[in-house]
């Protein structure tokens, strides 16, 4: 159990090194080039959008509660079964269940399917003109003579006996 809750904070302290990484990276060169030349703008109204600075907010502070709680448990179990950490029921309800408690109500509070609503809408205007569904998907395109040649069809095809 130490060996699987050792490689999992490993790897969950990689991902938090590699995020700040780009984190700073991106604010490096969003100074040194401006917003509009460093980064893409097909998403430019998501990124200023106050949802979606709450959700990245929402993200970190979640990872680094989840972070803790790994921490907590390599600790705790490294003592034993029966060491001194694992006796104690105040630190094990405020580092195993109320910070997944938190972490779980951040992230349900600042979903990222609410905060970022117009990554589709923009994608999904931006899209009908190229021919293309918000998700990137061809559109099936049926001109408009078809449609109206396969309703008359029906109408006619009732009328007759």
């Amino acid at each position: 159990m130490i060996a699987g809750l050792s490689v999992q904070v490993a790897t969950l302290f990689i991902f938090i090194l590699l995020a700040l990484d780009f984190a700073v990276n991106t604010i490096r060169r969003m100074r040194a080039l401006g917003a509009q030349n460093a980064l893409s703008q097909q998403h430019a109204k998501l990124r200023k959008s106050k949802a979606f600075k709450c959700f990245l907010v929402a993200l970190s502070l979640s990872t680094l509660l989840i972070f803790t709680r790994c921490v907590f448990r390599v600790a705790e179990l490294s003592e034993g079964w029966d060491g001194p950490m694992m006796k104690k029921q105040g630190l094990f309800i405020g580092l195993e269940g109320v910070v997944i408690i938190m972490a779980v109500l951040l992230m349900n509070l600042f979903h990222p399917g609410h905060c970022m609503k117009e990554t589709a809408t923009e994608t999904a205007t931006a899209g009908q003109a190229g021919g293309k569904t918000w998700y990137g998907r061809k559109k099936r395109v049926v001109p408009e003579e078809i449609v109206m040649e396969d309703k008359t069809s029906k109408t006619s095809d009732k009328s007759t006996p």
